[in-house]
């Protein structure tokens, strides 16, 4: 093979608007530049994400979404603003910032990091993976946002880790990087929370247009504060990390969800977004049902976002009762960019989805109505870590992304998802939804969270179909009458082929690096203990 040319570093592309995007208040910069680095070089103009080169500046109006007269009006183009972070309730200021990212950068590419040539986050401090973000789209070099599993590895041609004080550091990559395609810009590897985790090949534009998208329907603009307690490794953190990019707003990023911390940032720093997983929103629920302090500071917010799982009908009432404010959750995954539709304020419809962002198509197909997405955040295919070819196996042969969830569509956009098609439960030769129980089960005293898996062929009296169990979350020591009452929740209020035949107390669900629950750990948990009942 012969090798690549390494690239010469460009200079850091630092947050502001993209052309097309939200833009913000004039700072007396060209809309196509950023501010110079500490090195002494001059800015360099922010390319274009689909030519490749450098944008001409906003001459006129950026195109926002249809008006909203219940929701702010859409922002105003003007030039690029300084970048505005906040690290663990630290301050990054725009000049650190810009040092750090151009520091960075010569690092990759003097490793060999360029087109190609990937670049791997190996940790997951929020500056570190900030830093990692910007630095990489200056070199041109995909970014690898590996999980900690070596299954979910890819060689790249350096790594990023992370000081104590969240430093970015470059080191030596793999001795053969692995030649990934020339468009991939990010790969994201997905949950495996029911099924093995595949790396998920995004472009640049994929990206460009989620972020771009996202702040559209939400009205985010440079005047928002944005908490994100998420990973930034993952497609939903990282998402937000795109619309901070496409406007200007003040992210601040957190190394974790810390309930204590998370209540002490809305007081004290204007917080106007947040948004976390539905475990989280359930600790905050329970925390405003103590704390009318609490309940007030959720209800200040102007954006509660709400993703990474399941969001149940059951948790959104009861935020609702404590809070007075609702949650606004949607639909995605990874291989869409992630966000397919949201709910937005002024644009909220419970027991939906939301509606679907400009410029997404969504179908349905097949005998069980699958969900089909068309959209400029598509993937490109999955990533094979040993070759780095795409598979396009999900994708239908007129280009449509199959997204393995069953639901509906409005004829005004509206989505409604009814589950995984492959985690539906059957019993008898009924349909049981694992949302549907859960909630039952949540209803019971003690229970903190519950997961519901089926176990194929595991009936106690020779069923056919599915064997429900049910996992629970609880403090109780006493597993036996935390298993009572479970069972007599479900017994007022499902119908008995819906109820579980196996009821597992634990202090802890298993979980995936993005909050959802471990599914497939689960399942397998209930199979060997059918297999060694059966025995």
């Amino acid at each position: 093979m012969t090798p690549r040319p390494r690239p010469r570093p460009r200079t850091h592309p630092l947050p502001g608007p993209v052309p097309g995007g939200s833009a913000a208040p004039s700072t007396g910069r060209s809309a196509a530049q950023v501010p110079a680095s500490s090195t002494g070089q001059s800015a360099a103009q922010v390319p274009d994400p689909t030519t490749g080169r450098p944008a001409a500046p906003a001459s006129g109006p950026a195109p926002g979404p249809a008006a909203d007269h219940s929701a702010r009006p859409a922002p105003r183009p003007a030039s690029r603003p300084a970048p505005r972070l906040t690290v663990d309730g630290e301050a990054v200021p725009a000049g650190r910032l810009a040092r750090l990212v151009d520091g960075t950068a010569r690092g990759l590419a003097a490793a060999g990091a360029g087109p190609g040539r990937a670049v791997a986050l190996a940790c997951d401090h929020p500056l570190a993976a900030v830093v990692a973000a910007l630095a990489a789209e200056a070199v041109g070099a995909p970014l690898l946002l590996d999980g900690a599993a070596p299954a979910r590895h890819i060689a790249p041609a350096a790594r990023i880790r992370a000081t104590g004080s969240g430093t970015p550091v470059v080191v030596a990559g793999a001795a053969r990087p692995l030649d990934v395609p020339d468009r991939v810009a990010a790969v994201f590897w997905t949950s495996g929370s029911s099924g093995d985790p595949k790396a998920v090949a995004v472009p640049a534009a994929a990206l460009d247009h989620q972020g771009r998208a996202t702040a559209a329907r939400m009205r985010v603009t440079d005047a928002d504060r944005l908490l994100l307690p998420l990973p930034l490794r993952h497609a939903y953190g990282y998402s937000v990390l795109r619309v901070w990019r496409a406007t200007g707003a003040h992210l601040y990023a957190e190394s974790g969800f810390h309930l204590r911390t998370t209540l002490t940032r809305l007081a004290t720093e204007g917080i106007t977004s947040l948004d976390g997983v539905p475990t989280m929103y359930r600790m905050l629920a329970a925390e405003a049902a103590r704390d009318p302090e609490a309940a007030l500071l959720l209800a200040g917010l102007r954006i509660r976002g709400c993703g990474g799982d399941v969001l149940t009908p059951a948790l959104y009432d009861d935020f609702l009762a404590v809070t007075g404010a609702p949650l606004h959750d949607g639909y995605g995954l990874s291989e869409a960019g992630p966000n397919v539709a949201l709910n937005a304020p002024g644009d909220l419809c419970p027991g939906t989805v939301g509606r679907l962002l400009d410029g997404v198509e969504a179908r349905l197909g097949g005998p069980d109505r699958e969900i089909q997405v068309a959209s400029p955040s598509l993937m490109l295919g999955y990533l094979d870590p040993a070759t780095g070819g795409l598979d396009r196996t999900p994708f239908t042969a007129d280009g449509w992304l199959r997204t393995g969830d069953t639901g509906a569509v409005t004829a005004d956009g509206r989505l409604t998802v009814r589950g995984r098609i492959k985690e539906v439960l059957v019993v008898h030769g009924e349909t049981v939804a694992p949302t549907v129980v859960e909630d039952a089960v949540r209803a019971a005293a003690g229970v903190l969270d519950a997961a519901v898996v089926g176990v194929r062929g595991g009936g106690d009296r020779g069923d056919r179909g599915d064997t429900v169990w049910a996992f629970v979350e609880s403090a109780d020591p006493d597993h036996r009458a935390v298993a009572a009452r479970v069972a007599e929740a479900c017994r007022r209020t499902i119908p008995p082929h819906a109820r579980p035949r196996a009821v597992r107390v634990m202090p802890r669900l298993p979980r995936t690096g993005s909050g959802k629950f471990d599914r497939a750990r689960l399942r397998g948990w209930a199979s060997g203990t059918a297999a060694i009942a059966a025995a």
